[in-house]
């Protein structure tokens, strides 16, 4: 299928688009001074530093500046390209965790100077990773096309294996840049003494252990052993294994909170639901689809006859509100409430009754978004969310759709209708419709 091209932005359309982002950028600094503050300080730093590396001939440190400075700019593409709000105190700890890597220590030897400098980096690294890890699984359940349900715990293990595997992934580069570029990224360790079968005379699987008193090479002695690289890699992956549990643990407790608190927040990036672009036509490489399954088989063939449909498929016109590749949002016709909006899902379902789970999800979460809207930005103080499913409870067009009335205080409309007295005996009517699954738990006498 042919995409069609974008057409090139006029002079006037970029100059636009030049102030808005400069506006932007205005505002940004005006609500979050410390991080715009620490953002310039440190690259005053690194611009510095790199004039001075520049007229000492250190190129290489030349480039690690360089690269710092790209590195910079990581949370500001993340905000601004892929949407997602990267919490302030998380981004002045990547800032500072990339300076304190590559200038502090890289460029001004830290690594040597401060034996501990690698184990903090590394440990910080675990904890930062797992919380973008719990930050993943987050995004993927607010997406428009994809939801994921798990357990705190699960959730927890997903962070988890996902900042050891970056830990790993790092053991590997450094790894390959000391065996292609002959760097000492992975530190060597002075070994006093060796245990190992190979040193038992007798060929039995019991480790002999020898002091390593001296070693001669190429005529020169040795204080000891030199191991090359094994003792730091497995200090490095064992401190990022203790950062990774810290923040997985936090994690759950966090999700099982149902998102209170104030110390995990500052860590987890979220994504900005308002700010995403209309869906592509075709989904790209990161966009999440579906697997094919039972629910797509339950969902009908539209009827010709069927109103809301039509209005679906173009065939007659709406004032919409709101619509994605699932479902569409428009005023209702019927003169009664300001702003009246259906919520209809975009597959044709008669009712709730035999409503695919996704699909009903997808429905769900746009009424909730609308709501949202009408709230938040639109002058309403509250919402009545009516649906009606069956000929029975009044469902007047057979596809399933949610009412959305929009109210202000003292507007005087009474959406909820008086149900008049119902005298049944609550024990028989909840024995009737309880679950089998439920425990046979008698009600309390205060229970309304």
């Amino acid at each position: 299928m042919a995409t069609k091209k974008r057409p090139k932005a006029t002079r006037e359309e970029r100059r636009q688009h030049s102030r808005e982002t400069r506006q932007q950028i205005r505002g940004d600094i005006r609500k979050h001074p410390l991080l715009f503050t620490t953002y310039v300080v440190l690259r005053a730093l690194v611009m510095a530093v790199l004039v001075l590396e520049l007229v000492k001939g250190a190129y290489y440190n030349v480039f690690l500046c360089g690269l710092t400075l790209i590195l910079f700019m990581i949370p500001t593409f993340v905000e601004r390209k892929l949407h997602i709000d990267v919490p302030n105190t998380l981004e002045i700890i990547i800032l500072l965790f990339i300076f304190s890597a590559e200038i502090l220590g890289e460029i001004q030897e830290y690594y040597l100077i401060f034996p501990f400098w690698d184990t903090m980096l590394h440990t910080m690294n675990g904890f930062l990773m797992a919380a973008i890890g719990i930050a993943m699984v987050d995004i993927l359940n607010r997406s428009r096309k994809f939801k994921v349900r798990l357990s705190p715990a699960f959730v927890a293990l997903v962070a988890f294996c996902f900042s050891m595997t970056i830990g790993v992934l790092w053991e590997f580069f450094e790894y390959g840049m000391d065996c292609f570029f002959h760097t000492d990224m992975q530190k060597d360790f002075w070994v006093s003494a060796i245990s190992s079968v190979s040193l038992n005379p007798d060929g039995r699987n019991n480790p002999v252990q020898v002091a390593v008193d001296s070693v001669v090479v190429n005529g020169e002695p040795w204080p000891g052993y030199l191991d090359i690289g094994l003792h730091d890699t497995m200090k490095d992956l064992l401190v990022n294994f203790i950062g990774a549990v810290v923040f997985s643990v936090i994690g759950a407790l966090y999700i099982m909170g149902r998102g209170k608190g104030r110390f995990a927040p500052r860590f987890i990036p979220r994504l900005k639901e308002r700010e995403l672009p209309p869906p592509p036509e075709e989904p790209g490489l990161l966009d999440p689809i579906p697997l094919a399954g039972p629910e797509e088989d339950a969902l009908e063939e539209p009827p010709e006859d069927c109103p809301f449909c039509r209005i679906i498929q173009g065939k007659d016109p709406c004032y919409k509100i709101y619509e994605d590749e699932y479902t569409l949002a428009f005023l209702d016709t019927a003169g009664d409430v300001e702003g009246h909006t259906l919520v209809v899902p975009k597959a044709h379902v008669v009712s709730l009754m035999n409503c695919p789970e996704e699909t009903a999800l997808q429905t769900v979460a746009t009424v909730r978004l609308v709501v949202e809207h009408f709230v938040n930005h639109c002058g309403y103080s509250g919402v009545n969310v009516l649906s009606a499913s069956g000929k029975s409870a009044q469902q007047s067009v057979p596809h399933m759709h949610f009412h959305i009335l929009p109210r202000k205080t003292g507007d005087h409309l009474n959406a909820w209708p008086s149900l008049g007295t119902d005298n049944s005996d609550l024990e028989e009517v909840c024995q009737r419709l309880r679950f089998p699954a439920v425990r046979q738990e008698q009600p309390s006498a205060d229970q309304p």
